[in-house]
């Protein structure tokens, strides 16, 4: 059965929207701030709403980096006459969204 990509498509339009909306959501509580310091800082982001909702946009941030190195992957990969290029490129990919998802969480949720 060939895939024609319409879910791939609708994934990567609604993650931007939930993207974005994250990033409006963070430049309002930036901006909301009466002084800029350490401990502020430290508040804002120790909230359990807001650690929640940050882990849920990286994981989707992650998800979209995935499909675009699957696609990116399909169409140039094809190309280079290395055998098993294409394996090694997905895997590369693949382990450096995975480790960039568990140093991400690491940094919300440990410090």
């Amino acid at each position: 059965m060939k895939r024609n990509g319409i879910y791939e498509w609708i994934f990567q339009r609604f993650s931007t929207i939930l993207i974005t909306v994250y990033s409006i959501v963070y430049i309002s509580l930036f901006l909301s701030i009466e002084t800029y310091d350490y401990a502020t800082w430290t508040t804002m982001h120790s909230v359990i709403w807001f650690k929640v909702y940050s882990t849920i946009t990286l994981i989707i941030i992650m998800a979209n980096s995935l499909l675009a190195g699957w696609q990116i992957g399909t169409d140039y990969t094809q190309k280079v006459p290395l055998l098993g290029f294409s394996t090694l490129f997905h895997s590369f990919y693949t382990l450096v969204t995975i480790g960039l998802l568990a140093f991400g969480l690491y940094i919300l949720w440990l410090l």
